[in-house]
Parts: C-alpha cells; structure tokens; sequence
C-alpha cells in the first residue's frame, strides 16, 4: 500500500465509532452495572467531618451496616474508602455550625462499615434520609441519600429521586434500636 492509500484509510478508519475499554474487558471505575445512583450534594455538606462511629444519641436509636462494593463486578470489596455521613438532629434541623449528627467511617479490608445515629425525622415534604459523599482512590466521588420503607413522604419528595436499591427495610431488636443495611457501589 502507498503512502496516500495509508494515510486516506487512516482518515476513514478514525470516522469508525470504537467503544474504550480497558485491557482484558475491564470497565472503567464508577462505570459498572450496580452503581449506587447518584444525588445532588445539597445545602448542608461541611467537609472534615470527625472520624467517629458514634454519629448521634439524641433519638431513636440507629445502627447502619454496609459495604463498599466495586460497581463493576457488583461484589468485589472496597477497603479504606472513607464515607461522610450527616443528616438532620431529632427536630428535623441541620448543625451548620459545629458536627452535631455528622461523622466519618471509613469501610475494613471486607469493604464493610458501620454506624450508630438515630433515625432522622422526615421534614416538609422529605422523607426521612441519610446523606452519604464516598471517596475511595481511584473511583468517582459519589454523593447519594439514604431513604426508608414505608415512609410516606417518599411519594411527595419534591426530588422524586429514592431509587429502590435505596430504600431499605428496617428491623427492629428488642431494645428499640432499629437496624438496617445499606450497601454502595462505587
């Protein structure tokens, strides 16, 4: 083949539509069939959040279990991600000035992590929600909520936005403390 021959299907082949993929068919961080959707951060973020797994005691008490799952097998684990969770105290307010009802966790070698708070109250038209940023190195940044079965407010959220992976069922012990588990994909 001559050089302008070369060169003309060159041109033509860089119009053909080529799929990216990472060597051995790998998809790419963020990008897998069970990513945990994706909400707006909102108003009442505050970065450096304690690290603590106690995040609130003031309720009815809470206790969250989950893991951090790679997005692009759905069960591969992610250790050290560091998960930011805050949401609002028992009168349905958010602490813009100190940490009152947020905290950092950060997820074991198994992906897992865990946390106490209490079960926040839903508020206007918002279900009850926990809001959650996840970092974990070499993935996307995901910000996402956390919302509850049975709570009425889930059909009037003006956001309309509680996909069901989200909403999860609670259970509750003897003591009063309600339980619940909540796995994300990144």
């Amino acid at each position: 083949m001559d050089r302008k021959k070369f060169l003309k299907a060159l041109a033509l082949a860089s119009l053909i539509p080529v799929p990216f993929r990472l060597p051995g068919n790998v998809d790419l961080p963020g990008s897998g069939p069970c990513r945990t959707q994706r909400d707006a951060e909102g108003p009442y973020y505050r970065s450096d959040a304690p690290a603590r797994d106690v995040i609130e005691t003031a309720g009815t008490p809470l206790r969250i279990d989950g893991r951090i799952v790679r997005s692009n097998d759905c069960s591969a684990p992610l250790e050290d991600a560091v998960i930011d969770i805050w949401h609002c105290d028992a009168s349905g307010n958010y602490d813009m000035k100190g940490f009152k009802c947020r905290g950092q966790v950060s997820s074991g070698t198994d992906g897992r992590y865990s946390f106490t708070t209490i079960l926040p109250p839903p508020y206007g038209n918002r279900p009850r929600h926990i809001h959650f940023k996840v970092r974990a190195k070499g993935y996307p940044e995901l910000t996402t909520q956390l919302y509850f079965h049975g709570d009425p407010n889930l059909k009037n959220d003006f956001a309309r936005n509680a996909a069901n992976e989200r909403v999860i069922t609670l259970a509750t012990e003897n003591d009063g403390l309600h339980k619940g588990v909540f796995d994300i994909y990144l």
